[in-house]
């Protein structure tokens, strides 16, 4: 090897280590989230029915009726949202998703509106059937709704969130209306979980929301 390769080299080298480091921002904090529901929430399979006179014909729906499960759905959702993270931490308190099968019966005639579950038929009797929780929000242990809030005749999926954000608290709630009456069983059937997955995409633009508040 000659001397003057010998030094074209060595130059290489010498400017490689003294090349100037560009600086680099650091990488964006994530976005931390804490679950810590009662087990009763995260839990189970399929659908349970919640205990009390207020609460008959209403549903929890298991986290496994979707995959990926609703708190891994809320975490990509928030990820998409640029000022959201920044270290902080979303804790998640409580977070259930019911299935509302409840009417309200009174009065004389036909089923109220364009009825519920698509069935828009006299009763048969004096009493007429409209959409809504039965007993107030306050005596209904999960799921309750009014009938205003739904916007189609099918049973709602109700969106119950509440939490923290950087220490302050979160509240978000949702009332889903389908498109197409689902089986109702949330054991994996396509309708029932394509549902699913729209109401918890709808409660994570309503948690966003309530971050902002």
């Amino acid at each position: 090897m000659t001397k003057r390769v010998t030094l074209a080299i060595a130059t290489l080298l010498l400017a490689t280590f003294h090349a100037p480091v560009v600086a680099q921002d650091p990488p964006a904090a994530q976005l931390v989230i804490v679950d810590l529901r009662p087990a009763e929430e995260k839990e189970g399979a399929g659908l349970a029915a919640l205990e009390g006179k207020c609460n008959k014909d209403v549903y929890r729906i298991a986290d496994v009726a979707t995959s990926p499960l609703k708190v891994d759905v809320l975490r990509e959702d928030l990820t998409q949202v640029e000022w959201v993270g920044g270290g902080k931490t979303l804790t998640v308190l409580n977070w259930s998703i019911y299935y509302n099968k409840q009417v309200q019966k009174s009065g004389n005639g036909l089923l109220q509106s364009v009825g519920v579950q698509g069935y828009n038929i006299p009763t048969g009797g004096k009493k007429e059937r409209r959409a809504g929780s039965r007993c107030t929000q306050r005596d209904t242990a999960g799921g309750w709704y009014d009938g205003s809030e739904i916007h189609s005749v099918y049973y709602p999926l109700i969106s119950e969130f509440t939490g923290t954000y950087g220490g302050k608290p979160v509240k978000a709630r949702v009332v889903y209306s389908p498109r197409a009456k689902l089986a109702g069983k949330f054991e994996g059937g396509e309708d029932d979980t394509q549902a699913l997955l729209e109401l918890v995409h709808q409660t994570s633009e309503a948690v966003v929301g309530a971050i902002v508040q």
